[in-house]
């Protein structure tokens, strides 16, 4: 029984980013960009910047979507890379 737990660990660890991509939508563009917004200059910023214009202009709210998780990636990155300097 006790490698059962090691593996179910990981499958939810690796089912929880697919989770949280699910619960991405566009409605959440004005948070994202007021986000952006307090983060430090620095190219994943500027990535974050780029993924969020593209998704304001996506044709669908799949690629707007799929453009917010990118900004939520690079968001985050930024936010780290933020406390380290600090």
């Amino acid at each position: 029984m006790k490698p059962i737990y090691p593996i179910a660990i990981a499958a939810l660890f690796l089912a929880s980013p697919a989770i949280a991509a699910s619960q991405i939508t566009c409605s959440q563009i004005p948070k994202a960009e007021a986000f952006l917004h307090r983060l430090k200059p620095g190219p994943n910023t500027r990535a974050a910047w780029k993924h969020l214009e593209l998704a304001k202009h996506a044709k669908s709210d799949h690629a707007c979507v799929t453009q917010l998780g990118e900004v939520n990636y690079y968001a985050k990155k930024s936010l780290r890379a933020d406390r380290v300097s600090q």
